[in-house]
């Protein structure tokens, strides 16, 4: 009886062991299951960028298939357990934790719209005699590169297509014809001016305006260099401040471009700053120039020649860098000297600095901005190095200067000094405005020195005048022919949707 009460004993203990092993097990957590390969980014992982494509239908992860209802284990019967007293609830295991959401990209902010640009062409000489095919050419040829959607208006000469206002050079004689252009609007008078100005420019205040003046310029009557006049027909001329009282009617926020190719134009650059005069203060609209020639200079393009393809004046290089075509048609694909696929102003003027083989010296109105806000001797500016002027030069202004200096044989790196002796020295003697040389000279000085002085400005300036500086460089990089015709092609396709 002993033992086999020995032996119920031992039973009844094994039982009470087993069962409290076995409820411990229970109240004891699981461990997390690990996370399942769902394809969301792990941390660290670059996120798709705007420009990526997006994404197409989620497709179904590689997730491994749910467990099924769990079969009884295949373990020996367990002795029968004493009844254990109940107890309470026990709160059910933490949740396994989520693998983290990827964050959501960043929203894309929409394109603007491309501008929709107008244009004023103010074209033709004074009178006959001066009223030259070339300059009727430079018209056509720039109304030829206008995209089709461009609200445009031109004036050229006395406004008419009957009269014989076109000289041309027949062999040996000199013989006249009436206009042959795709359009003509009005006289280049001033009335004609003020009229297309008041009924076109003002009447769409807000868009971008681009104005092209091919024909003559003349120094200021009184010899004040800094308000040259633009020839009109018939006598008289549009002065700089003639066309700042005009600019000032149009609002703050509308952007002007101005490509002049007449003698002394350089002058027209003052009208960045208040009522265009030189010591004014800045305007606040976004207004950028190419000119032709200095100030003080004649520029060339009005030849009574009929052979475009002699036509070697500023504005033809410069649309032709600009549009990617010349006037013959020829395409023009090394201007883009950033290779970012797109050519800007900037590079347009730093095209024709290197390969106008004329006397012109061109202008732009950073050049003017830097001198007026920039004070720095030129014996200091001269001195620099030339291997720092590269380094401190944009692609398209590096590409001329080392353009302009093959061209003239420069070498070493004190060329700015030498090029600027051979110039200005005591023995320069007086200079040939028609010397191709002597303009390459002139052209090499002023844009080095107008490389050292941006860096000079950004080193040192004034914290606003250098954001302002800043703003009138990315101006002059804009293409306004690129942006109308990209407008065009916007609205084409939003009358097309429209049109489903």
């Amino acid at each position: 009886m002993t033992a086999a009460y020995h032996l119920l004993l031992r039973a009844a203990v094994l039982a009470v062991t087993t069962a409290t092993a076995t409820a411990a097990a229970a109240r004891e957590p699981r461990p997390p299951p690990a996370a399942a390969a769902t394809g969301a980014p792990r941390p660290g992982h670059a996120l798709p960028s705007a420009r990526s494509p997006r994404p197409g239908p989620t497709l179904p992860s590689a997730r491994s298939p749910r467990p099924g209802p769990t079969l009884p284990s295949a373990r020996p019967p367990q002795p029968a357990r004493r009844p254990q007293p109940a107890r309470p609830p026990q709160p059910a295991p933490p949740a396994a934790r989520a693998a983290p959401e990827a964050p959501s990209p960043p929203p894309v902010a929409p394109e603007p719209e491309p501008a929709a640009w107008r244009a004023l062409v103010v074209g033709g000489g004074p009178r006959p005699p001066m009223n030259q095919v070339a300059i009727e050419g430079h018209v056509r040829y720039f109304q030829s590169l206008l995209p089709a959607t461009v609200e445009r208006r031109v004036l050229f000469a006395d406004g008419s297509r009957g009269t014989r206002s076109v000289q041309f050079l027949d062999g040996l004689r000199m013989r006249y014809r009436a206009p042959r252009l795709p359009r003509i609007d009005g006289a280049t008078t001033r009335p004609g001016f003020d009229a297309i100005w008041r009924k076109f420019v003002r009447a769409r205040p807000a868009d971008p305006l681009l104005l092209y003046f091919a024909g003559h310029g003349s120094p200021d009557p009184r010899r004040d260099l800094d308000n040259n006049v633009f020839d009109l027909w018939g006598g008289g001329g549009l002065s700089v401040r003639d066309l700042a009282a005009r600019m000032e009617q149009l609002p703050d926020d509308t952007p002007v471009v101005l490509v002049m190719a007449q003698c002394f134009s350089g002058a027209f650059a003052n009208l960045i700053f208040e009522g265009g005069r030189p010591d004014g203060e800045l305007v606040e609209r976004d207004v950028v120039g190419f000119f032709a020639a200095t100030r003080d200079r004649p520029a060339s393009g009005c030849t009574p020649e009929i052979n475009e393809a002699d036509y070697t004046d500023f504005s033809s290089y410069f649309f032709a860098a600009l549009s990617g075509v010349d006037r013959l048609g020829n395409r023009v694909d090394d201007a883009d000297f950033d290779q970012n696929r797109f050519v800007g102003m900037n590079e347009a003027f730093a095209y024709a600095l290197l390969h106008q083989e004329t006397g012109d010296v061109p202008v732009a109105t950073s050049d003017v901005f830097l001198r007026r806000f920039v004070n720095k001797p030129d014996h200091e500016t001269m001195a620099t190095p030339y291997s720092r002027v590269l380094s401190w030069a944009s692609p398209a202004e590096r590409a001329a200067l080392e353009g302009l200096s093959d061209a003239l044989g420069l070498r070493g790196e004190h060329r700015l000094r030498a090029t600027y002796d051979r110039e200005f020295g005591p023995g320069a003697g007086r200079r040939d405005i028609e010397d191709v040389t002597s303009a390459h000279r002139l052209r090499f000085i002023r844009l080095a020195k107008s490389v050292v002085l941006a860096r000079a400005l950004r080193q040192g300036g004034d914290r606003d005048l250098i954001e302002r500086f800043e703003r009138l460089r990315a101006a002059e990089a804009r293409n306004p022919l690129a942006e109308a015709k990209a407008a065009g092609q916007v609205r084409q396709d939003t009358r097309r949707r429209a049109a489903r």
